[in-house]
């Protein structure tokens, strides 16, 4: 047995000497990490002239040129960088002059951030600088390397503890925005950040004012509080918020109020697609984060409307995705068109007179990139030209230039609409799809007078077609608009002419003037193709007398074209020679019995007009065309007749 003082034996005793050339060899590899360490700690920052020039002239594709580097101190493994004598010229699009111009840029970066490419300063000192930023109208800017890639990520963190600037100047040509401003920008400890600049937008006298807090000696990862104001006739915009961190413009909060004639001229600074309208007035509170959008509160007027509103809107790619509720406690369609499209609609009016049918534009082409759902809510609907719409709500949904509008619902003062709406404009024209249902309508606050006549009516609108606006599509569409009356009263006088009987027409017209009888059912069913609606069918029962409709209404013009001929159901001693006439537009028809307007006051001329081509007709004096009024059953079937109808 050995003990530990024991020498081991032979056979695995360790071999002499070995220590000695490891020792040497670890010696010499600490030497060369301590000889590296410490160039590092004392590099040449001026070795990195050339590299700066060059990886910035790459980026930006233009010329740079600095004419000194240099480094406080001669050993720090943080040395701060001295840069003297920057310039960095506009890209060629951007036209003459310089894009950046420096006297002294001091910027304090760990040397490895240097070497490794990854340039995160915590101190920045700049003097006497002139920085012009130009965006051209299409988006393409000189402070964006060409190419460049939104970033995806939001992981970054600031890093800046420091930043001094004086004696610069900050020049802002942005044709896109239509801003076109100028002015000092001055970093120091006591003031912080401020920018005062004065200039126009869009064509307007115009300030844009910036501040932020102070930037010296912080922890660059804290709350950094910012405001922002820019006033002008054009839009009067103020923000005050805070970032995640030091000039973390990726990241902040903040509450905001804009004014403006119309919301087109707020889309020209927040560039999200919006559209002319009434002057607004609106405030709420707003969320950035990385590419994101949070709008988590939005309240205020346009025009006659005030609403309120949410929304998150987020980037995946190219493409964003809106998802957004809308509630409305009052709702003007007129308020959706600034004074530029009201002239506009004004000069059409004026052209071509008035129309049912909107010239609403569904085209959907620019909103290739965009998704998402909208839901909204209009609890009160307003019209300065009166409307039948009380209130308003549904879905939007929009994927890939399908926009569906689904369950709507438009309740009206007896009655609502309820239906789907779909625009696919995937390819080609837009194409347009309605299909619509009308329920617990009422005929007479439909027609306005109650006296002469009423009922219960109910519709189904199924519509389709291509074009650039509703008014066009439909002008080439297909499919069907019925409406059907039940269960309602007419004036005795008009069932009477309806059936073409001068003889009882006249003696009601004495004798009871505003005796009614039943409405058993009014069909007016169409048949549409190519935008042309014709009657299948057309057709009246009503208590004393039956009528039945031929012609056509043409959809492009809202042309009027239909005869109603029909038969009393009881012997008429003298009977009406013409059918009635239908005639005018869907905004404007007209009723015409022997070339008398209904409209017209009765005269006698009118009246001996009707009697003398009856009693022509009666004599067989006055030749009548047999067709003209087409076949008139003596009744039909109203139950079949409306469920095919609104099949």
């Amino acid at each position: 047995m050995t003990t530990p003082s024991d020498p081991l034996p032979s056979s695995i005793q360790p071999a002499k000497g070995w220590h000695r050339p490891a020792l040497a060899i670890g010696a010499a590899l600490a030497a060369a990490i301590g000889v590296l360490v410490l160039a590092l700690g004392a590099f040449p920052v001026g070795l990195l002239r050339g590299m700066v020039e060059n990886r910035v002239s790459a980026a930006l594709h233009t010329k740079v040129a600095v004419g000194s580097v240099t480094r406080d101190g001669v050993f720090s493994y943080t040395p701060v960088v001295a840069l003297r004598d920057v310039r960095i010229a506009q890209p060629a699009w951007a036209g003459q002059g310089d894009f950046v111009r420096v006297s002294a840029l001091r910027v304090r970066v760990p040397v490895l951030a240097l070497l490794t490419g990854r340039f995160r300063p915590d101190r920045i000192a700049i003097d006497g600088a002139r920085i012009a930023l130009v965006r051209d109208a299409s988006g393409r800017a000189n402070w964006e390397p060409d190419g460049s890639k939104p970033k995806q990520g939001g992981t970054s963190r600031p890093s800046l503890s420091d930043l001094s600037v004086t004696n610069t100047q900050i020049v802002l040509r942005d044709a896109k925005r239509q801003l076109v401003v100028a002015g000092p920008l001055s970093v120091d400890a006591t003031h912080g950040l401020r920018l005062a600049a004065k200039g126009s937008f869009r064509e307007t006298p115009a300030t844009l004012a910036l501040s932020g807090g102070r930037i010296a000696g912080i922890n660059p990862t804290a709350p950094y509080p910012f405001a922002v104001k820019l006033s002008s006739s054009a839009l009067d915009f103020v923000a005050q918020g805070t970032m995640r961190g030091v000039l973390d413009t990726r990241h902040f909060s903040a509450t905001l109020r804009a004014q403006a004639p119309t919301l087109k001229n707020l889309d020209y600074l927040i560039e999200a697609g919006l559209f002319g309208t009434q002057p607004i007035d609106l405030a709420g509170t707003i969320r950035h984060d990385a590419r994101d959008w949070y709008i988590d509160r939005l309240a205020g007027t346009i025009g006659r409307s005030r609403l309120t509103a949410r929304a998150t809107v987020h980037k995946y790619g190219i493409r964003t995705a809106i998802d957004a509720r809308i509630h409305a406690s009052q709702f003007d369609f007129d308020d959706l068109a600034d004074s530029k499209g009201r002239a506009e609609a004004a000069a059409r009016l004026a052209r071509i007179g008035p129309r049912v049918i909107p010239p609403t534009r569904i085209d959907l082409s620019k909103l290739w990139k965009t998704d998402g759902t909208i839901r909204f809510a209009a609890d009160h609907v307003l019209s300065k030209g009166g409307t039948v719409f009380e209130s308003l709500s549904g879905t939007l949904n929009l994927d890939n230039r399908m926009l569906t509008v689904s369950d709507v619902v438009a309740t009206l003062a007896n009655g609502r609409m309820t239906g789907t709406i779909r625009v696919d404009h995937r390819s080609g024209l837009p194409k347009l799809a309605i299909d619509m249902r009308l329920a617990g309508l009422r005929l007479e606050r439909l027609v306005g007078k109650p006296d002469m006549i009423g009922g219960q009516v109910r519709g189904h609108i199924v519509l389709s077609g291509q074009g650039e606006t509703v008014r066009e599509a439909l002008a080439h569409g297909s499919g069907k608009a019925a409406i059907v009356a039940t269960q309602g009263h007419v004036q005795r006088m008009i069932a009477d002419v309806l059936g073409q009987s001068l003889s009882g027409a006249v003696a009601h017209a004495i004798s009871g003037p505003s005796e009614t009888v039943p409405l058993q059912c009014l069909i007016a069913d169409f048949r549409g193709s190519n935008g042309v609606l014709v009657p299948r069918p057309l057709e009246i029962d009503t208590g004393s007398s039956v009528g039945r409709g031929t012609g056509r209404i043409v959809l492009d013009g809202e042309r009027i074209a239909l005869t109603l001929a029909g038969t009393t159901k009881s012997r008429a001693l003298l009977r009406i020679a013409d059918p009635i006439q239908v005639g005018g537009t869907l905004s404007a028809p007209s009723i015409s019995v022997a070339g008398v307007r209904a409209s017209d006051k009765p005269s006698a001329g009118g009246v001996f007009k009707v009697l003398g081509r009856s009693l022509g007709q009666a004599l067989g004096i006055t030749k009548i065309d047999p067709s003209a009024g087409g076949s008139t059953p003596q009744r039909f079937d109203c139950q079949a007749a409306v469920t095919a109808a609104l099949r």
